[in-house]
């Protein structure tokens, strides 16, 4: 997660522990010039978004692509997320993708 953002919110980079696969969560990119000029180099296909990581998130994102983070690091300590209805890590601990 940002390590900027003080409260529990995006942006976010998540990799699933089985695939690699990377997941990205942020502001979802609405702007008409701004989907444009994506898609003028690569087609947004139907089904497809675009989202916004702020430049802080850089380290974070070379941290999930080499490898270098440190596996099932998570943002709050299991029993200490500030939603603990919706944290679906605590009730299955080693289960699905690992924030970063």
């Amino acid at each position: 997660m940002d390590p900027d953002n003080p409260t529990d919110e995006c942006p976010a980079v998540f990799v699933d522990a089985e695939s690699g696969d990377f997941y990205m969560q942020g502001e979802t990119v609405t702007d008409p010039e701004t989907l444009a000029w994506i898609n003028s180099d690569s087609r947004i296909m139907p089904g497809e978004s675009v989202v916004k990581l702020p430049r802080r998130m850089a380290a974070i994102i070379l941290e999930a692509v080499n490898g270098t983070y440190e596996p099932g690091r998570r943002r709050f300590s299991t029993g200490q997320h500030p939603r603990p209805d919706e944290d679906v890590r605590s009730r299955a601990e080693g289960a699905g993708a690992d924030v970063r």
